[in-house]
């Protein structure tokens, strides 16, 4: 992946985006899976894009308790300016679940006042801020999925968002490992295993492998094709 070809360059040109990534005085750095690719309480002022591999934004509490807050995969961009973070009390990391590449931009390079008043950085403004208006749904949702009280209901809300936010025509799929999805809906794991296992035996959950449809409970009888585990 090339970070010209990323959404903060949206409607920009390669050869601009180029241009500007040297202006952005931007720089490249691999990381190693499991190795902690940025610490916000560190490197606040920057941005990250994931060129190559898959992270995960992690938060730890007071107590040491770990909270996967998103998953994150190649072309996804990070940064402090993304994590609605308002209190040190809690640290938030990004580690690579993979061996991953990455491309870091100062955000005040970015923000800075353009000399030649090119249409090229208004457009990177503007696509940064769209940017900022996506994370903000996504946290809305995440905030909807953590507000039910059961596991069962924050699992089925995870699931319907995530079926909801899968382009028509495609099977959604659980984007964690059982363990890790425990950690992003703040549960046990098994205890999510148990659930998960329940819905399944009541016909309201199909899974294959991280592939699954979800049947409201007034479906439960409809004929589909797809293959559980």
């Amino acid at each position: 992946m090339l970070p010209e070809d990323n959404v903060l360059f949206k409607n920009i040109t390669a050869e601009d985006s180029k241009r500007m990534i040297n202006c952005f005085n931007a720089e490249i750095k691999k990381f190693r899976a499991g190795s902690c690719i940025t610490d916000f309480s560190a490197s606040g002022d920057k941005i990250g894009i994931i060129l190559d591999g898959s992270a995960v934004m992690v938060r730890y509490d007071i107590n040491g308790v770990r909270t996967i807050v998103e998953k994150l995969g190649e072309q996804s961009i990070f940064g402090e300016f993304f994590t609605f973070t308002g209190t040190n009390r809690n640290a938030v990391e990004i580690v690579a679940e993979t061996d991953c590449d990455i491309i870091y931009f100062k955000r005040q390079e970015i923000l800075k006042r353009c000399e030649k008043a090119c249409k090229c950085h208004s457009m990177v403004v503007e696509n940064l801020l769209m940017l900022m208006s996506e994370r903000s749904i996504a946290l809305s949702e995440r905030i909807e999925v953590l507000s039910q009280r059961t596991i069962e209901e924050k699992l089925i809300s995870f699931l319907q968002i995530t079926a909801d936010n899968t382009p028509s025509g495609q099977t959604p799929e659980i984007p964690f490992s059982t363990t890790v999805l425990s950690d992003y809906l703040c549960v046990n794991r098994s205890a999510l295993q148990r659930e998960i296992s329940r819905l399944k035996k009541a016909g309201i959950l199909k899974l294959n492998k991280r592939k699954f449809i979800l049947h409201h409970f007034d479906d439960i009888g409809d004929s589909t094709n797809f293959t559980s585990n």
